[in-house]
């Protein structure tokens, strides 16, 4: 939980110093950060489905490990790993995919972009926005647009970091991201009269109690983001080929589904999670055995949801 500091003169200096260091060591990160995403699009777009992964990335450059005070290990824990792959076979098919280059740990693409870290909220100079910009309850617990913190009390930084260090990643990389996604999301409501967009996503196999989760969410935050047609034909696809499929528990849809899920302007959006037991062994964060499988079921669910959107008088072109 974020709590003003109480640094001497003397601490507050070498604070600065050290968070000059860290603007320009993330000059170094944009460079092999480029570009700020896999964009794989057809030359000629005959699909409604666009494909997103924005948690996937896995470039971990030094210039950000000498950042922070964690192991590569640690900071892997909240990556979506290898869901980029999975996806990738859909390529052939004329999917578009946009996949992400850059860790979740250091941007994140699903928070809105004023999901700032309050402490470098509060370094904004002189624009007023300190006092009126919401601090959102992700944010205030270090998990907003840029981490600052991994689980409850893991500080990914030695400090805090600035308002300057948070518009340098937004205009370097969320920008372009969220950029190319609206733009192929709108391509494909021109070419095809509606949209549907899939954000693709893993999450851990078990809850804080234990339990373990299904083997796939569906969010569509409760109704908002896509037909019930829609959803239901997603989720007979999947329990079709075998999965426990549950929808919006714990995981409703983030800041990608629920901004670009408008069913009033034809572009749907439904997020995906994936239980990672089904394909990653959680000590090394290496794909197992069933990693073959699930891209092949994977495959094949989409595939009948492209066909299905692809069908005439379907509900989700009303």
């Amino acid at each position: 939980m974020w709590t003003k500091n109480t640094e001497t003169p003397r601490q507050r200096a070498n604070i600065k110093t050290r968070q000059r260091l860290q603007i320009r060591l993330d000059k170094i990160a944009f460079e092999c950060f480029r570009p700020p995403f896999s964009h794989s699009v057809p030359d000629v777009l005959s699909t409604p489905l666009v494909l997103s992964s924005p948690h996937s990335g896995r470039n971990y450059p030094a210039s950000f490990l000498a950042q922070t005070r964690l192991c590569t290990h640690q900071l892997r824990q909240s990556e979506d790993c290898y869901i980029d792959q999975i996806l990738a076979p859909l390529t052939a098919s004329g999917i578009p995919i946009i996949a992400a280059n850059f860790p979740r740990i250091y941007l994140d693409l699903n928070r809105a972009p004023d999901e700032w870290p309050p402490e470098a909220l509060a370094d904004r100079p002189g624009d007023g926005t300190a006092d009126i910009w919401p601090i959102s309850p992700r944010a205030r617990a270090g998990l907003g647009l840029v981490p600052v913190r991994v689980g409850a009390d893991s500080d990914i930084y030695p400090h805090d970091i600035t308002a300057d260090l948070v518009q340098g990643r937004l205009d370097a990389l969320y920008t372009p991201y969220h950029n190319a996604l609206a733009d192929l999301l709108h391509k494909a409501r021109r070419t095809c009269g509606h949209a549907l967009l899939l954000d693709c996503h893993s999450m851990p196999s078990h809850d804080i109690s234990g339990n373990r989760r299904a083997d796939i969410v569906l969010g569509n935050c409760y109704g908002e983001t896509c037909h019930p047609d829609t959803i239901d034909y997603i989720e007979n696809v999947f329990i079709s080929l075998g999965y426990g499929v549950v929808r919006n528990l714990p995981y409703a849809g983030g800041y990608i589904t629920s901004h670009y899920g408008q069913r009033h302007n034809k572009i749907e959006a439904v997020q995906i999670e994936i239980n990672k037991d089904l394909y990653l062994n959680p000590d090394t964060l290496e794909p197992h055995a069933g990693m073959a499988p699930l891209t092949a079921n994977m495959k094949t669910a989409i595939l009948h949801i492209k066909n299905y959107l692809d069908m005439p008088n379907n509900l989700a072109a009303e």
